[in-house]
């Protein structure tokens, strides 16, 4: 991690996701943090389910170099910051949190992916 952002938790909003899932250069990774229920029923498309309470390092195919985008519920989704400082502990250099979860990906009408097709 570049010395000058030790400690620095970024944030961007749900449209800077959906600018990514069409230019996915550098390597990036969608983890969603809300219960396994509700992001099977919906989900940005390509997320990963992440459990915030579980114990563990990097998800399976991500390296620290990996630019994470951590999403949940909405804005009061304390799961977000639980992934976020379990993926720092595990030494990746840049975690972006989205602050307004899926709530704002509705409200600006970005693509969902609901079972096995997005909508």
């Amino acid at each position: 991690m570049d010395m000058h952002f030790e400690g620095v938790v970024f944030q961007s909003h749900a449209a800077e996701v959906a600018r990514r899932l069409r230019y996915p250069w550098p390597p990036f990774a969608v983890l969603d943090v809300r219960p396994a229920a509700e992001f099977e029923l919906q989900r940005v498309p390509g997320a990963r389910r992440i459990d915030p309470a579980a114990a563990g390092g990097l998800p399976e195919d991500t390296t620290v170099a990996t630019e994470f985008f951590v999403i949940g519920r909405d804005p009061d989704d304390a799961g977000v910051r639980q992934v976020t400082e379990r993926l720092r502990r595990a030494g990746a250099r840049r975690v972006v949190e989205v602050p307004g979860g899926l709530r704002e990906w509705r409200q600006l009408g970005l693509p969902i992916e609901d079972g096995q097709r997005a909508a």
